[in-house]
């Protein structure tokens, strides 16, 4: 680039704000446009799909790249570009152009990054968008987490302590999805591929903004506080570290003060079930295994939630439910209320359906960029609120009584909205019409000499046609040039002495009256000085909203809770859910438990399966059985009817009852991370080392197929290593479904107390094979692999000769498998379909029938006897 010296004067002032905003895409409002520059221009471009061209040259006689978009139409490409992962600081004129002598002075008002967005055109969807931050100690032992959601207000912070290390990032952003994640520079590698490989955008910032001390103070400062102390920060310079960051982060780019940012909460492990990245991916708890949104998942089956507020909560509470028993019972509670009182239900489910997102436009009022359709949606969504509290009048379960006082009342904020704007209000202020007749006086006046201009203009323009005989005269109103009168070609030997030419047109001529020009000048003031009393008034109505921010969110969070148990009381009653019992005890006892997913989609019906497991009885079940059988799809089922019982919902089963969860640990199915070097197995034993490190007798684990990806001899013996483990010499341990192909896992039972096998029910004809997906006692050794194979569609051949091959294992293994060791005792496998035909009858008790031996002799029935033993050895 050329020296500031060499450039322009507008290319001197683009490269000032360049070099302060270098890492962002800097949109350049110039007159009608928001122009970009160089690389950006490039890039804009590319993204937007928009004509690529140049300014002029530079001084060194290269092409100056541009691409432009309309200033009007900015608030669709801008949120192109976020959503693509850029920042975007636009900077706008600062100075009227008319009064500018020389370049006009321009600044950057507003910086938009994926973790700093409240344009509703941005964060369209209800789903929470936080700005994250990071700060790890000086081992990278123990972190700071922060997360910000910027629309909405809600600040968290949470520590992630030595043990749980990268895992615990990767479960936090797992079930937070951040759209950005702020760390120090310099922060190890390590951590920072961890954070890139799950899809989040990294900003690098200067480790001073991390720094305890002075986030302390920003902090105390933005919350009116003397201490932290009281917030649950206290000891905590890590958490207080990131928050700030991402407080001041958030405070640059929005260059403006933050006042709905009201209150930081400290989550607490304690507080809720701890679900890791990879127990969420594995169980598809918000997400399917391949990280798409779905309905095909555990939010996807309980949303019937009707607001935005809802829908935040639910995908908030299944990724940490609840461990407090008394905390449950409040919730389920309600769901059981709700399900007695089905037309209050049907009544507020309606309510629930008109409510705005009354959370982010708290957040816009408390920015100031509310619109007035905002403030319109508000009030209706406010009346909405009102009128729930109306429903909840008479006797309700404790929770609902404290959730409807949480409510509020807004009958003057709704009186005073509904005063000061029209019924159908435009988007933007700037254009007018928005503030109601009658609100107030002055404007009221204002539009009255404007329009009463108008009429009179109407009126000039009858009469001209009168006094000059051109009946297609008329007046017309261009910014340009103002009103005019516009005459055309066959016309203008009419035109009187007295009118004034203004400018000739390829259909005529335009001119203009003295008279008419005095009453431009009067509308146009009018027009003008109504158009700045609007914009007076509005900007006093954010003003005089502003204080109820905090009410707003408070209202906005207990509605948003009523929809989390609304549609939790939904799903039960339309899936046949039953209310689950919580105990402290170690136990699970769950009978006809089904999949909440997969039955909402399996046809021909789900076959439901009890379960019974108990720290100090039956602690482990080992599960073997054909592939296909459903051994997956059980344990799964297990974690989530346990994850919707702690989260207060119903659940999928005839009967449940569960002791409280702390953690529930998955090791489920085969992937790899090829970019950060570690193979399928090498992630498998990761996943693994964390299980056995981290599970308590609280725990519930799940592990299916542990050590399938080494040699059958390494991984059998992990496998039995690992069941021997958890089972321990203690007189308890880890609730644990342990499903595997090792067959020869199941002697465990006999060895070890609290270990049981279990198996998937198959039934078995000459013509085929069917999974009967039913969980019963003992054990099995065949997998029928060769049938499932058969039924992906693996050629012929290919499964005639593995079927040969594996009678030929089976032989060898039967011939030398009773010498040495004692062959396992299995439960018989087969079911007999007793549907069947049966098979034809044998031929020698075919004869036997016939024989009436009470007229035999003692010889004739020893000859007969004799007889028929020399034909069944042939």
């Amino acid at each position: 680039m050329a020296s500031h010296t060499q450039l322009t004067p507008a290319m001197k002032q683009f490269w000032d704000m360049k070099n302060q905003y270098p890492d962002c895409i800097l949109l350049v409002r110039m007159g009608d446009f928001y122009e970009t520059f160089y690389e950006d221009a490039v890039t804009c471009a590319r993204e937007l799909d928009i004509v690529l061209t140049t300014r002029s040259k530079d001084p060194e006689g290269n092409p100056i790249a541009l691409a432009g978009v309309p200033y009007h139409a900015a608030e669709t490409y801008i949120p192109r570009l976020v959503r693509k992962g850029y920042r975007v600081a636009i900077c706008e004129q600062v100075e009227d152009p008319k009064k500018a002598k020389g370049v006009v002075k321009r600044d950057v008002v507003r910086v938009v990054t994926p973790g700093c967005a409240i344009d509703p055109m941005i964060i369209d969807a209800p789903e929470s968008r936080y700005l994250m931050a990071i700060l790890p100690d000086r081992k990278n032992e123990s972190f700071g987490i922060a997360c910000l959601e910027l629309s909405t207000g809600e600040f968290f912070v949470r520590m992630i302590q030595k043990g749980e290390g990268r895992m615990g990032i990767a479960s936090l952003i797992e079930a937070s999805r951040p759209a950005e994640c702020l760390i120090p520079e310099r922060t190890d590698p390590a951590v920072t591929s961890l954070i890139a490989s799950l899809g989040v955008v990294i900003t690098e910032r200067s480790p001073a903004e991390f720094d305890p001390a002075d986030s302390d103070t920003i902090l105390c400062r933005q919350f009116g506080v003397a201490s932290l102390e009281g917030f649950g920060l206290r000891e905590m310079p890590l958490a207080v570290g990131a928050a700030g960051a991402a407080f001041s982060y958030a405070t640059r780019t929005q260059k403006t003060a933050l006042p709905h940012l009201s209150e930081i909460r400290v989550m607490q492990p304690s507080e809720g079930m701890i679900l890791d990245a990879v127990t969420q991916r594995n169980l598809e708890i918000t997400r399917t295994e391949r990280g798409e949104k779905s309905r095909s998942t555990l939010l996807g089956t309980l949303d019937l939630t009707k607001s935005p507020m809802g829908r935040r909560r639910l995908s908030m509470e299944i990724t940490a439910p609840l461990t407090s028993i008394s905390a449950i019972n409040e919730r389920l509670d309600l769901v059981e209320w709700f399900i007695h009182h089905p037309l209050i239900r049907s009544d507020i489910e309606d309510l629930l359906s008109e409510c705005s997102d009354i959370e982010r436009i708290a957040g816009r009022i408390a920015y100031g960029n509310a619109s007035p359709r905002d403030l319109l949606s508000l009030a209706g969504s406010l009346s909405s609120l009102v009128r729930i509290r109306t429903c909840l009048s008479g006797e309700v379960p404790p929770l609902m009584d404290k959730l409807s006082r949480d409510i509020g009342q807004f009958g003057d904020i709704i009186a005073l909205i509904e005063s000061a704007i029209a019924d159908d209000p435009p988007l933007l202020i700037r254009n007018g019409g928005v503030i109601r007749e009658g609100y107030d006086p002055t404007l009221d006046e204002l539009r009255k000499t404007a329009g009463s201009g108008r009429e009179w203009i109407l009126t000039l323009q009858q009469s001209e046609r009168e006094r000059t005989g051109i009946k297609s005269l008329k007046i017309a109103y261009n910014q340009v040039f103002g009103y005019y009168i516009e005459v055309t070609k066959p016309n203008l030997t009419k035109v009187p002495p007295e009118y004034e030419r203004k400018q000739t047109t390829a259909t005529g001529e335009r001119f203009t009256l003295p008279e008419l020009r005095e009453y431009e000048r009067t509308i146009a003031t009018a027009d003008e000085r109504a158009l700045l009393r609007e914009a007076e008034l509005y900007i006093h109505l954010i003003e005089e909203l502003r204080p109820m921010v905090p009410a707003f969110q408070k209202a906005a969070r207990a509605t948003g809770m009523i929809d989390l148990l609304l549609s939790f009381a939904l799903v039960a009653e339309r899936q046949g859910y039953t209310r689950p019992g919580l105990t402290g005890g170690g136990s699970i006892r769950i009978r006809g438990g089904r999949h909440p997913v997969v039955e909402s989609t399996v046809t021909g019906g789900y076959v439901p399966n009890d379960t019974d497991l108990d720290t100090v009885g039956d602690q482990i079940l080992i599960l073997t059985g054909a592939n296909m059988a459903g051994k997956s799809t059980y344990m799964r089922s297990v974690a989530l009817i346990c994850i919707m019982a702690q989260t207060g919902s119903f659940v999928p089963a005839d009967a449940a009852e569960i002791g409280v969860i702390d953690r529930i640990f998955t090791r489920v199915g085969a992937s790899d991370d090829l970019a950060g070097g570690q193979s399928t197995f090498m992630v498998e034993m990761v996943e693994l080392a964390s299980i056995l490190r981290n599970a308590t007798e609280r725990s519930l684990i799940l592990l299916d197929e542990i050590g399938r990806g080494t040699s059958t001899v390494d991984g059998y013996s992990i496998a039995r290593s690992v069941l021997e483990y958890l089972h321990g010499k203690r007189p308890s341990g880890p609730k644990t479904l342990f499903a595997t192909h090792f067959h020869r896992l199941v002697e465990v039972e006999g060895e070890l107390s609290r270990v049981r096998n279990y198996h998937f029910a198959v039934r078995e004809t000459e013509k085929e094979i069917t999974f009967l997906r039913k969980l019963i006692p003992g054990a099995t050794d065949r997998s029928y692999g060769i049938h499932v194979a058969r039924i992906a569609g693996v050629p012929e051949k290919v499964l005639i000769r593995a079927d040969s091959i594996l009678k030929e294992v089976l032989e060898e293994e039967e011939r030398g498998g009773t010498e040495g060791r004692r062959r396992p005792r299995y439960t018989q496998l087969l079911i007999s379909d007793l549907s069947q035909e049966k098979p034809p009858e044998s031929p020698v008790l075919a004869e036997l029938r016939q024989i009436d031996i009470d007229r035999l002799s003692p010889i004739e029935a020893l000859n007969i006897l004799s007889d028929l033993k020399k034909r069944a050895g042939d």
